[in-house]
Formats: C-alpha cells, structure tokens, sequence
C-alpha cells in the first residue's frame, strides 16, 4: 500500500511538472528539421524542439502553399537550405529577400520576386534599367526597364543569368516566373516564343 502511495504522488508530480510553452497559438506546424512556424494572429514566429522561441513573431514572411496527403493546402513560412523569404514594401512595391535561422536577414529585399532555395538555388526577378536617350524637352534620360531572372546562392551571390528579358506587365503583383528547377543544377527556361531552352549550371 505504501508503495502504491508513493507510485501515485510520483505520478502527480510527473503531471505538475508538465509545463505549457505558449497561450493562444493560432497555429502549429510541423518541424522542418529542428524548427517549426507558429502563427499568433497575423504573424508567424519559429520554435525550437524544446518549445524555445528562436524567431521573434514578425509580419514579414512569405507563405508558401504546403499540400498535405489528403489534399488540403496549407500556407506558412518555411526554410529551405537555411533560409527563409521575406518582403519588404518600399514605395508601393514588395521587395523579396531571405532570413537566416537566428532571423538575421542575409539578402536584403531587392528582388520583385523570389523562390524558395532549392538544392542550394534559388530563383529571382530583378528589374534592369537601360538609359536608351535623352529628352531634350523635359532635361531627362529615356529610359527602359525590363525584368530579369536569375540563379542566385544562399549568400546571394549570382549563379547564372537566366536570358529572358522582358517587360513588367503586372508592375503592382510580383512578377511570374519563366523559368523553374527540373533537376539539382538543370533549369528550364521559357523564351519569348514560348519554347523552353534547358541549361546545366
């Protein structure tokens, strides 16, 4: 009986000790590796396996779609080779750029678009502007802006330029893509005809 007793007491206090990490978590995902996204009203935080906050709750990630095996469509933030997209609004326009897991960011957002690190690539938009001449009238440079795609690292040093100039036609939502990873190191690229050019970098 005396060892039921203590048995018992030991139980309660395994119970007592159990301890809650976070109130009102809107929501919880899986771990990618050893972190996971928790979403506390419209913004998303980082835990660790021991439920340690390890990315402050912040309004800036970008939400990628996660289908799960039933079909359903998840958003939240998620690293890929150690980095994770964020966006910036400057002058109306969102810039993309990427955090590191301490939350540092490690690319500035500069980009108009950006994909998640794949193999240890990434894909992005940048805009290039060409002075093309002079305005005699108006005292200012003629100038062209086209959209550029290129292969980047995740320290953002440029891999491959991807050959698809072309114009904005969207200029207030991110670009589209015109290219996209079919393998580690091979890219497709779709060209202004609509036909695709297959490049190994």
């Amino acid at each position: 009986m005396k060892r039921f007793i203590i048995i018992v007491i030991c139980l309660q206090l395994h119970v007592v000790s159990f301890a809650q990490i976070f109130n009102d978590i809107d929501e919880a995902t899986p771990f990618q590796g050893d972190i996971a996204a928790v979403k506390k009203g419209n913004q998303w935080g980082f835990i660790d396996k021991n439920g340690t906050l390890v990315i402050d709750f912040r309004s800036d990630f970008v939400l990628t779609d996660i289908p799960s095996s039933k079909g359903i469509i998840s958003s939240y933030p998620v690293f890929k080779n150690k980095r994770c997209l964020i966006k910036k609004l400057i002058d109306k326009t969102y810039y993309f750029g990427f955090i590191d897991k301490k939350g540092n960011v490690v690319i500035e957002p500069m980009y108009l678009n950006a994909t998640n690190f794949e193999n240890g690539y990434a894909i992005v938009i940048l805009t290039s502007k060409d002075i093309i001449g002079y305005n005699e009238v108006l005292k200012k440079n003629i100038v062209s802006s086209k959209i550029e795609e290129f292969i980047i690292s995740p320290k953002g040093e440029i891999i491959k330029y991807l050959e698809n100039p072309r114009n904005n036609d969207s200029p207030k939502k991110p670009p589209v893509f015109y290219s996209k990873f079919i393998a580690p190191n091979v890219i497709a690229v779709k060209k202004k005809d609509q036909k695709w050019d297959i490049y190994k970098f």
